[in-house]
Formats: C-alpha cells, sequence, structure tokens
C-alpha cells in the first residue's frame, strides 16, 4: 500500500466525537470508518480530561477505560450536522478523510494513533479494512458507474471515486487488492449524493 503524500493536521477538525471502546476496537481492528452521534466542539474540549470528556458527550461506556479516544471531524458539503453552543449530532455518513483518531490519557495528555485516509486506504497503521460497499457517506455516479466518493482532507471542489472489484476502471489506481481510485473534479460528476 503506498504512502500517503500529505501529513494531516490532528487539529484541523472543527468537532470531535468521543469514541466507546468498543468503537475505537472495530477501528484498528476491523478498518470500521463509520460516524454517527454527537459531536463536541473541537475548542471546548482542549485540555479535559476522559471521565470530563465521557460526560460532555453524554457517553456511558460499561466498557470505559482509564483513556478515552476522539476523533477529529473537519465536515464536507454533505455531511449533516445539527446543533449549536459547542455540541451537535451527526447524521450516519462515513468518517471524512483526514479524521484523526485521538488516545486522551487518564492525566489528560493526547497523542494521535492513526488517521482515516479515505475508503480507498482506510485507517492508516490499522491491522483491518472495509471495503466501501455499504451505501454509507458521499456516493457519485461518473460516467453512468457509482462509485463510494470522499472529498480529500479540506477540499471540496475534486472528488476520490473508489471502485471495488478485480480491474480498476479506466483512470483508476490501484490503492490495495482488489481497491482503487481516480480523482476527478465535482463538476464533472453525473451526480454527488449522501446515503
Amino acid at each position: 500500500m503506498p504512502n500517503p503524500t500529505e501529513v494531516h493536521d490532528p487539529r484541523s477538525g472543527a468537532w470531535v466525537a468521543v469514541l466507546p471502546a468498543a468503537v475505537t476496537t472495530a477501528i484498528l481492528q476491523d478498518g470500521f470508518d463509520t460516524l454517527e452521534g454527537v459531536l463536541l466542539d473541537a475548542d471546548t474540549v482542549e485540555g479535559l480530561r476522559p471521565t470530563e470528556l465521557r460526560a460532555l458527550a453524554g457517553l456511558d461506556d460499561p466498557t470505559a477505560r482509564s483513556f478515552v479516544d476522539l476523533v477529529t471531524v473537519a465536515p464536507h458539503p454533505l455531511m449533516t450536522i445539527r446543533g449549536d453552543a459547542g455540541v451537535a449530532r451527526v447524521a450516519r455518513t462515513r468518517v471524512p478523510n483526514g479524521s484523526c483518531l485521538w488516545r486522551v490519557d487518564a492525566d489528560g495528555s493526547r497523542r494521535v494513533l492513526t488517521y482515516f485516509d479515505g475508503p480507498a486506504y482506510g485507517w492508516r497503521n490499522g491491522r483491518g479494512y472495509l471495503a466501501p460497499v455499504e451505501p454509507l457517506g458521499p456516493w457519485a455516479t461518473f460516467e453512468g458507474h457509482e462509485y463510494a466518493a470522499a472529498f480529500p482532507a479540506g477540499q471540496t471542489e475534486r472528488v476520490g471515486l473508489v471502485a471495488v472489484g478485480d480491474e480498476p476502471p479506466e483512470g483508476f489506481a490501484w490503492t490495495r487488492p482488489g481497491i482503487s481510485q481516480r480523482y476527478v473534479e465535482v463538476a464533472e460528476l453525473d451526480d454527488l449524493t449522501t446515503r
């Protein structure tokens, strides 16, 4: 699998999602890439400790540990986020490209565990990968074919199209076995929607 050519800023997300331990495990072992539920304003959670973060997010985690994990969220135009005053809810979607998985230890210190490099690559340094076959997040129709779609981190004018199959479609390049990707301008698409 090729290494990423851009570095993701782990502090670039306007929102964070506080994760139950089971979701972190699913991300690292299986490549779980679904985002849904409560988001907290990233600026309001700086310096908070795990118990404070769980309380603020209303998270009752039966397997809570001394640490808690957060995912940064930099919204793209097709995400549905409702709320204000530091707390919002996001409708079920795929984690946006460039989102970072942070661990907040009991003393409040933070470290980045991995980041989401889109549906063509998945979570970097994770054990598992989840192919984008489920109707989740943005999907695009291009030249009469449907593809999972993802905006590159911080961009909205172009989109990465992800194909699953034994051979990459014309103009697509392999990113991992059975997965290929191509970038196109949003204006070139027949349709771009969320599911």
